[in-house]
């Protein structure tokens, strides 16, 4: 026990001269708690609520999947399956109807889920808001237009909203940065620790950083806290029944974009159904069309992938399905073909059984079945 608290504190000394904040050293893994344990701005609800009609029979307890976690064709329903996992909650809408609906034993249908990197196709959504409104010019502009601190970094001059959109800065991954955004109570201090790996639209590299750094362009050039902008934007327009949090940094209450809004799975939903409706509620257009086009678009050009856009995950071309992703297998799963949305909100699961599962399959199996 001795040697365990002399290893800790040597370690906790080496992280603070690192300029690792101290709360990263104990908590360690992010978890369902930080929704909680973190400063929050609170996302109003309006005064309308959208409910999705409820299938009396749950139809979807007929369907039968396999997650191969067994290396074999087990097929078993999806009331069987659900407990096998980590699954908080879980549900497959069709044409607005919720034909399969679970909770775990502990939660119900009102707890609010963390969304982990879900929060980066919502940040999205708000960039392209942004230009439509005319406080963004195109995400073409440069980065430095808004966030000038990077003027005198090598490469950032290059530094496009697209490249930050698409993964494709070129930043050098930084463990630091990650737990100064995440665990810090100043964001701002991840700005000294940029640095640059690759030019920009050279070569894709899932960071962080690349959406924090969205989400301060877009309080800079609307003038209005993202949380803000996201309850009058998104929000109330699509009648979330709900309130929803997005956790912010202790100095300078600025969003963590890249992650951290909390919300109902069925909330989550609305989210969903506005991109399957391609930007449009109910005869309204939140999101443009050119915006959502591009959003679940193939783009292979500098240096972006087949299979991921504007922060959306691209499924297969046979499907036409895309998704939001995030952090713990967290899924908003859309599949416009079928006019379906599955919403998979998870725990933390042992490691191997997590990457043995693959719910992309799982959530096919279902469109198949619909």
């Amino acid at each position: 026990m001795k040697l365990f608290r002399l290893l800790l504190f040597y370690f906790s000394i080496m992280l603070l001269n690192s300029c690792v904040p101290v709360r990263s050293i104990f908590l360690v893994n992010p978890d369902d708690k930080d929704i909680k344990r973190f400063k929050s701005s609170v996302i109003h609800s309006g005064n309308d609520c959208f409910e999705f009609t409820k299938e009396l029979t749950q139809s979807g307890k007929k369907l039968k999947i396999d997650d191969w976690t067994n290396d074999i064709p087990f097929f078993m329903s999806l009331d069987t399956f659900a407990p096998t996992h980590k699954i908080r909650s879980l549900l497959v809408i069709q044409n607005d109807t919720v034909k399969y609906e679970y909770y775990s034993k502990k939660i119900n249908e009102q707890e609010v889920h963390s969304s982990y990197s879900i929060a980066k196709s919502f940040t999205s959504a708000l960039i392209g808001i942004a230009i439509e409104e005319g406080f963004i010019k195109s995400e073409q502009e440069q980065v430095i237009k808004y966030i000038p601190e990077l003027a005198n970094v090598p490469h950032a001059d290059n530094l496009t909203i697209e490249h930050l959109l698409n993964h494709t800065s070129g930043i050098k991954y930084n463990m630091a940065t990650d737990a100064t955004i995440y665990y810090g109570r100043n964001s701002l201090k991840a700005l000294k620790q940029i640095k640059f790996e690759f030019l920009p639209g050279i070569k894709q590299h899932y960071l962080n950083i690349n959406v924090e750094l969205l989400g301060l362009i877009l309080k800079r050039a609307t003038g209005i806290a993202p949380s803000k902008y996201l309850e009058d934007k998104i929000w109330k327009p699509i009648q979330m029944c709900s309130d929803g949090v997005w956790s912010v940094d202790e100095k300078n209450h600025q969003e963590k974009s890249f992650c951290c809004i909390g919300a109902t799975a069925k909330d989550y939903a609305k989210f969903g159904r506005l991109y399957l409706n391609k930007g449009m509620w109910n005869g309204k257009r939140i999101i443009s069309e050119a915006w959502y086009n591009k959003s679940i678009s193939r783009d292979t050009y500098n240096g972006s992938s087949y299979n991921y856009n504007y922060c959306w995950h691209i499924g297969l071309k046979e499907y036409g399905d895309f998704m939001a992703i995030g952090l713990y297998k967290q899924h908003i799963y859309i599949n416009p073909e079928k006019n379906l949305l599955i919403i998979l909100f998870n725990d933390r699961e042992k490691t191997l059984k997590a990457e043995r599962v693959n719910w992309w399959f799982v959530f096919r199996q279902i469109a198949d079945q619909l």
